[in-house]
């Protein structure tokens, strides 16, 4: 069986890459359940509901990462200021 090795970042990411394959593992477990005639009906209904949820996740992961850079820069600026203000004196 073939191995996938995914590299990242943050925890965040890492729940999100998890929640993404088991989504995939719901696709195939639904379609390969569903009776003649009825595969795509019962896909669509996972893609509409857990897909929507995937995305939603995966949109909320990626602003709150750039919120905490921000914060992190805005930080990191203010004690250079400080730092460099008594440095001066």
């Amino acid at each position: 069986m073939p191995t996938l090795t995914v590299e990242y970042q943050t925890e965040a990411e890492r729940l999100l890459l998890e929640q993404a394959l088991a989504f995939f593992t719901q696709m195939r477990q639904v379609a390969a359940g569903a009776a003649d005639g009825t595969v795509l009906a019962a896909c669509e209904q996972v893609a509409l509901a857990d897909g929507r949820k995937l995305v939603r996740d995966a949109l909320g992961t990626a602003v709150q990462q750039r919120a905490d850079a921000t914060d992190a820069q805005k930080k990191s600026r203010a004690r250079g200021r400080k730092g460099g203000a008594a440095g001066g004196c």
